[in-house]
């Protein structure tokens, strides 16, 4: 899946679930006339409408990357050994079905070898920060709420060697790159309470395009395609 689709399809589900949510506040009637002040009105909640928290963690796995600059223009294949994701997201549902909230987290992997370089204990990871649309559809008369969603942001990209090199120049230590980034995930909930559930979900990451500057010069490029993630997550929910 091209980064393109992804934003399409985030796009599309952040639309979809603002209209959704905008008709789910109602106020209470208003009195009828009397002699006494009618008292104010009451904004209710939907049912399982408030804020939340969610916390997941498990492994990662990333598509063949590519190489793409090392002081020029390379095109050298990437291969990455499983890494590990892990999300924790603030938010609020605006009912049982819809839910806004803010995600953070890690998402890296080691790399297992670069065509044509040497790779000393080299890592890319990904610090995501993402604005998700999850929609639920609970289902009657059990505790089991399948849920969709998408989210939009960007990502602090870091890239960390102890030497990376292509026989004649080696560069170490961290540099990061900020770009755009997306994903797509679908799950399973399970409600321990009705404030805690368990869920297990599967989560596409997938980011522009980084780029690093190393020395030896002052601007030694290193540049890197960006990352195609797919994540199997455990989670926690705590609704407040």
């Amino acid at each position: 899946m091209k980064y393109r689709d992804v934003a399409s399809v985030v796009a599309l589900s952040l639309c979809v679930g603002s209209a959704v949510a905008q008709a789910q506040y109602y106020y209470n009637s208003p009195p009828p006339a009397g002699p006494y002040p009618p008292p104010p009105a009451v904004l209710y909640l939907p049912p399982d409408a408030g804020p939340y928290f969610r916390l997941g963690v498990g492994p990662s796995f990333f598509d063949d990357g590519l190489l793409t600059k090392f002081g020029g223009p390379v095109s050298s294949e990437v291969d990455y050994k499983t890494g590990l994701a892990a999300a924790a997201a603030f938010g609020w549902a605006f009912n049982q079905n819809v839910a806004l909230d803010f995600e953070t987290g890690f998402i890296g992997a080691k790399i297992n070898n670069v065509s044509g370089f040497s790779s000393d204990n080299s890592s890319l990871y990904n610090v995501p920060f993402l604005v998700n649309v999850t929609l639920s559809l609970p289902i009657p008369r059990t505790n089991l709420i399948p849920y969709i969603g998408a989210g939009v942001g960007g990502a602090d990209v870091v890239f960390d060697t102890d030497g990376f090199s292509d026989g004649v120049t080696t560069v170490t230590g961290s540099e990061n790159d900020v770009v755009i980034a997306g994903q797509i995930f679908a799950g399973l909930r399970f409600r321990l309470s009705q404030n805690m559930s368990l869920d297990v979900g599967y989560k596409y990451f997938a980011t522009a395009d980084p780029s690093f500057s190393y020395p030896p010069a002052p601007n030694f490029p290193v540049g890197f395609r960006g990352v195609r993630t797919h994540s199997f997550l455990f989670a926690f929910v705590w609704k407040f």
